[in-house]
């Protein structure tokens, strides 16, 4: 345990906050099935190859060698090509406008998480540091139940900010955002590398969400690892 007062804390959103990886497979195969891109294509074949181009894909939006819109279509336009159809720019923005609020509908706040963080905000500041897109963060955390803990000004976005974790830069946007400093600031996500060794080199601790018990890709010393959110309050008391 920690006897360390933190005046900051900086969250990760997907699957830190809540289980994003559920929700996006719940949300995208929904729209396979609704949309008339992908209808009556094998959902489960379909579902494999579209995850497999946005994972491989993924590095390039990160890196800012695409832009968002540009990896949501190639991805799509990879997948459905490998099925024999041609998806249109109008129909990729449906698709991708029908997964969104797809992926919504299955989101819900989660009350133990609701509690941890409301009792970590009467200690410190809480903030979240996300290389999620805009169009999606905020309702997220709407849908979450978490939009009174982190006001829009408490989120820095990869997207706005244009460097994505782990560039130490964002979290130094973070930092100047809270006038806080790296020896006084936690933080806590799910991503080795992007959450918990890019805080540790922005001179950070960081706490490592890991519930599938992976192991380190780096020799970086994170405070704490633990399989959910609320064994925060553990750590820190």
């Amino acid at each position: 345990m920690s006897k360390k007062e933190y005046k900051l804390i900086l969250f990760d959103l997907d699957d830190t906050l809540f289980d994003y990886s559920q929700s996006w497979e719940a949300g995208m195969r929904l729209t396979i099935r609704r949309h008339p891109l992908t209808a009556g294509l094998n959902e489960d074949d379909f579902y494999c190859k579209l995850k497999t181009y946005s994972d491989e894909l993924w590095p390039d939006f990160t890196e800012n060698r695409i832009s968002l819109r540009e990896y949501r279509h190639q991805r799509m336009e990879k997948a459905t090509a490998d099925f024999g159809r041609a998806a249109k720019p109008e129909e990729m923005d449906d698709f991708q406008n029908m997964f969104m609020s797809a992926c919504f509908e299955v989101i819900a706040p989660v009350p133990v998480v609701e509690e941890c963080l409301s009792k970590l905000a009467e200690r410190c500041r809480l903030g979240i540091v996300t290389n999620g897109p805009e169009d999606m963060a905020y309702t997220k955390l709407e849908r979450l139940g978490l939009s009174r803990l982190f006001p829009k000004e408490t989120i820095v976005i990869s997207e706005v900010v244009g460097y994505h974790k782990p560039d130490w830069r964002i979290f130094s946007a973070a930092l100047r955002l809270f006038d806080a400093k790296p020896e006084e600031t936690l933080f806590v996500g799910d991503n080795w590398e992007a959450d918990v060794a890019g805080a540790i080199e922005a001179g950070m601790d960081a706490v490592w969400i890991n519930p599938g018990k992976l192991q380190p890709a780096t020799g970086h010393v994170p405070l704490a690892v633990v399989e959910r959110l609320e064994q925060l309050a553990d750590i820190l008391t």
